[in-house]
């Protein structure tokens, strides 16, 4: 992929769970394979819409996977990325990396407020 391929409409993608917890992957392919016929010009699965804080590293894998079998080389796939610590983030963008993900989204997991630190007494 190159910076040419990244245009256009390219959808954060919710995640479908079950009742139980578990990815809905089906449901997951199906809107991969939707929003595609519908003419959008990527997928952004874990792109910033909350499932960070529901998600272990397993499932995220596991939507990095089936969106990535599901666009089928069609369309870039940009995975979200999103940890509190460095080790975590890296260990995500490598995985991800290594799934067939074309691309890395960095996503602030949580928002912390910045303190100034004042130097004058």
């Amino acid at each position: 992929m190159n910076a040419r391929d990244l245009h256009g409409v390219v959808p954060y993608l919710p995640t479908p769970q079950a009742t139980s917890g578990e990815v809905d992957t089906a449901a997951l392919a199906r809107l991969c394979e939707h929003l595609i016929a519908q003419g959008v010009h990527g997928l952004t699965p874990l792109g910033s819409t909350g499932e960070f804080a529901y998600l272990d590293f397993t499932q995220k894998k596991q939507v990095i996977e089936t969106v990535v079998i599901a666009a089928k080389g069609r369309v870039p796939v940009i995975a979200g990325v999103a940890a509190t610590t460095t080790r975590d983030a890296i260990a995500q963008a490598q995985a991800w990396a290594a799934a067939g993900a074309d691309g890395i989204l960095a996503v602030l997991e949580a928002y912390f407020p910045i303190i100034p630190i004042s130097t004058s007494s």
